[in-house]
Order: structure tokens, then sequence, then C-alpha cells
């Protein structure tokens, strides 16, 4: 990215639309909802001074990942600070069919962890322990009046509030 204005003063636009791009979501709609898959539409634009393409979505939508920003922090919690079992967090966020209840891991949970460790430089700290960390923070963004609800829920909303 150039790093140039969209629209500088006195300018023309610097950005122009580019077309529309589907982009799954994955995870529940609600905190007490089944998991699923949603598709959106994803506006994207080019920079007409470095021919960049950027893709805009909405809030909630986290970069990179399959699963909302939502569903993250509710898994997160639901693991690392309710201390749900993992079978467990998995049945209630995982939007893909479990073929076996019985597993002790879900890759997700310990990938969403180590990317809350990097993001935080502290290798130190345990995924569990991170995890938690980055539930409080969702938990934190929750509206006031979400206050007497379960942490996860929190948490759930406190994730759709994230850029």
């Amino acid at each position: 990215m150039c790093g140039e204005a969209s629209r500088p003063v006195g300018g023309g636009l610097g950005l122009h639309g580019h077309g529309l791009r589907d982009r799954q979501v994955r995870g529940p709609l609600d905190p007490d909802g089944p998991p699923t898959w949603v598709v959106i539409g994803c506006r994207r634009y080019t920079c007409t001074t470095c021919d960049a393409i950027l893709t805009v979505v909405p809030r909630g939508v986290a970069p990179h990942r399959h699963y909302g920003h939502a569903a993250i922090a509710m898994a997160l919690t639901l693991w690392a600070i309710v201390d749900a079992p993992i079978a467990e967090v998995r049945r209630r966020v995982c939007a893909s069919r479990i073929t076996h209840e019985s597993s002790a891991r879900w890759p997700a949970l310990e990938r969403w962890a180590r990317a809350a460790r990097d993001a935080i430089g502290d290798a130190s700290l345990s995924l569990v322990a991170v995890a938690a960390r980055a539930a409080q923070t969702a938990i934190g963004r929750a509206p006031p009046d979400m206050r007497i609800a379960p942490r996860w829920a929190q948490a759930f909303a406190g994730g759709s509030a994230m850029p």
C-alpha cells in the first residue's frame, strides 16, 4: 500500500470500485445459536496510485480467518475462562461437521491463542493464559447492558464490535 489519501484535498478520487467478492464467515450468529456458515458480499477497491486491491469487510469480520471475531472471542472465553471441555467449545462454535466428538484438541483454538500471544509479544505466556487475556479484552468491549449475561455471551457481543 502506498499510503496515499483516498481523496486528496483538491484532487480526484484515489480509490475506484473494483467489484464485489464473496467471503465466508463461520460461527454462530448469536451466542445461543447453532454454528453456521454465512456468505457476505465485500466491496473491493483499487488504488489509482499503486494499483493495490483493497477489500472492505464489515465490523466483526476477522482478517485472514474463517471465523468472525465474535465466534473466536466466544470460543476463547469458553475454553480459557469458563473452562469448558474443548469438545463442547467446538460443538458450540465450529461450523464444520464434527466427525468424532472424543477429540481432545481443536487446532483452531490453539492457532487463535498463538496469534494473540504473537500480538502481545510475550512468548512466556501459556496458550490458555493468553486466551483468557484476549477473552477479557472482548468481554470489556461488550455493551454495558450485557454485564449480567454469561461471560461467553459478553465476549460474543464484544467480539462483534471489534474492528
